[in-house]
């Protein structure tokens, strides 16, 4: 589902996408080598020789097929979704840098034999970080992001989610660099969200690697990928990840009527990444989004409408520029 567009992301091009822009990541724009400390001289955890700052912008569409609810009489739904993203890395130091992103996203969920919960969805995302390089082993990361999710008619300003976030990660060797961390997070129409960020980088042998560098630390996307470099030039591999997305629902005035929805999916895809040169890359993938749940709750907090839905295909392509 949703989800699925951000296995692309950090596979194209190698290209960090969130808190941190080494193993993890922040909303990090740049292909950033893991260079962990050795006997040998190497860059700093996550660094490198050049402090330039760095830029990209990427865009792509992801489409789940049609699916059926199983926790209603009837209906079916497919969803669409489209997104460009902005970020910028800026070196404010030769250990300090400012990682910055911003993200325009647009969902479409269309259903059939039953009344739609919801149709169209505008998220507008902002997000910034720092991360210091304390030492040859240890990097330090934290920062903050603001987002406005709402249904096409409701007000964007209802649907405002804000949440900041900290971690850190140590370099065992080149090849493993491990860590974690903690972030809370505001919720459309419910509690304060507290999760875990975990970082992991294994280089498990010349060339293949596991990562978590699809989760964006922003507890809307949490997940992993198994990388294989065919070549230079293009990358094979098999990504997971779960997708969390809660939205402002156009302005209701009756009493008890649902105001936020809730769009959960576990898509599990295989993928393609080509490097065509230097500043461009381009991804796709196909895969099968293994677990799904659609709800909607009130200003209480309380469900009005849930429904699990059976796995359906995905398949989508992005493409990257840096500069």
């Amino acid at each position: 589902m949703l989800t699925s567009q951000i296995l692309m992301m950090a596979c194209a091009a190698t290209t960090p996408s969130g808190l941190w822009t080494a193993p993890l990541s922040f909303t990090a724009p740049d292909e950033v080598e893991v260079t962990a400390p050795t006997e040998q001289e190497v860059a700093p955890l996550g660094q490198s020789d050049d402090y330039s700052a760095k830029f990209s912008i990427e865009g792509g569409w992801v489409w789940q097929l049609r699916t059926d609810l199983t926790d209603t009489a009837a209906g079916r739904f497919s969803h669409d979704r489209g997104h460009i993203r902005f970020r910028g890395r800026i070196p404010l130091r030769d250990d300090l840098e400012l990682l910055l992103g911003a993200r325009q996203q647009r969902d479409n969920f269309s259903f059939t034999n039953i009344i739609s919960p919801w149709n169209s969805i505008n998220t507008t995302q902002l997000d910034a970080a720092l991360q210091w390089q304390a030492t040859q082993q240890w990097q330090v990361f934290g920062g903050g992001m603001a987002r406005w999710a709402a249904e096409q008619g409701g007000s964007l300003s209802d649907g405002f989610e804000g949440g900041g976030a900290i971690g850190a990660a140590y370099a065992f060797s080149k090849d493993l660099v491990l860590g974690g961390g903690v972030g809370v997070q505001t919720r459309i129409e419910d509690d304060l969200l507290v999760y875990p960020i975990i970082v992991a980088e294994w280089k498990i042998a010349d060339r293949l690697r596991l990562s978590t560098r699809l989760t964006t630390g922003w507890a809307n996307q949490t997940g992993g990928e198994l990388v294989y470099a065919a070549s230079d030039t293009v990358d094979l591999g098999v990504s997971a990840v779960f997708d969390y997305q809660r939205f402002h629902l156009s302005d209701n005035a009756l009493a008890g009527a649902p105001v936020a929805g809730v769009s959960e999916a576990l898509p599990v895809s295989f993928f393609v990444s080509i490097d065509i040169c230097s500043q461009a890359s381009v991804t796709a993938f196909i895969g099968i989004n293994a677990y799904g749940r659609l709800k909607t709750t009130n200003t209480a907090g309380n469900d009005v409408w849930v429904s699990n839905h059976d796995p359906a295909p995905v398949l989508g392509v992005q493409g990257t520029i840096r500069f």
